[in-house]
């Protein structure tokens, strides 16, 4: 199975949209790990169809994974997800940019 996907950036996020047809949450793992967010899952094919014969098949069964890598301002612990009607939407807010001034003596 193919993960479609479309990442967008405004000021305060990162939102990450990935269509997922034809399956429930429970059939999506979602991980950070080593600064990447990790969609996975698994599509199977339906019990009804196991008997006859397939004439088209274009839908696609199996294991999928996506790894995409987190920029160092994502707040990790702070991400959200909802899936609905098939489309994840994953929110990766932004922590506040940190830096030190330097004084010179």
């Amino acid at each position: 199975m193919s993960l479609y996907q479309n990442v967008h950036e405004n000021d305060n996020e990162f939102l990450v949209n990935a269509e997922l047809p034809g399956l429930n949450k429970d059939q999506i793992n979602i991980d950070v790990r080593d600064n990447a967010l990790i969609i996975s899952g698994e599509t199977k094919k339906d019990q009804k169809y196991e008997k006859g014969k397939t004439l088209i098949q274009e839908r696609s069964y199996g294991s999928f994974t996506r790894s995409i890598s987190l920029p160092p301002n994502v707040k990790a612990e702070d991400i959200t997800a909802k899936f609905e009607d098939g489309l994840l939407e994953l929110k990766l807010p932004k922590s506040a940019p940190t830096g030190k001034k330097i004084t010179i003596e």
